[in-house]
């Protein structure tokens, strides 16, 4: 009796460790899916929840989401101050100005912030770093 509990202990162990590793591996899996961009990939941690960005004049900020807002942090904080707003102007991937919202029911992106002309719904920001090289944040990457 004994060994038959013992040996049903060892297989719910291995069977819950197997699947705890399925589910980190497909985790994995998924992100590596969703941040490649396909031809150069972008260079993302694993985990990150902030974003260093060119702002449109060349300011160097960092951001994050909190509430349903962008938190700005400036570089140069001898010039610009830390705030929050619903909306971040950055440069994208190729050298373009992008406004991007957060609003109750969706993040909405607009080229050179016309709000007036075509947008579209996205989950991430595709982005240029400090250093100038491709970046993507998902949303929730960003949110803290």
């Amino acid at each position: 009796m004994l060994r038959r509990i013992g040996g049903l202990m060892i297989k719910v162990v291995l069977a819950l460790s197997a699947a705890v590793f399925a589910t980190i591996l497909g985790a994995k899996l998924m992100y590596d899916a969703t941040v490649h961009t396909g031809t150069e990939p972008a260079k993302q941690p694993w985990a990150q929840n902030t974003m260093e960005f060119m702002a449109w004049n060349d300011e160097k900020w960092t951001a994050w989401i909190r509430d349903n807002k962008f938190e700005h942090r400036p570089q140069n904080d001898t010039l610009w101050s830390p705030h929050a707003n619903t909306s971040l102007a950055f440069i994208g991937w190729e050298g373009e100005p992008w406004q991007v919202k957060i609003t109750s029911d969706a993040t909405t992106l607009a080229h050179r912030g016309d709000w007036k002309g075509a947008t579209e719904q996205v989950t991430a920001i595709r982005y240029r770093d400090w250093k100038g090289e491709k970046q993507l944040r998902t949303l929730t990457q960003l949110r803290r």
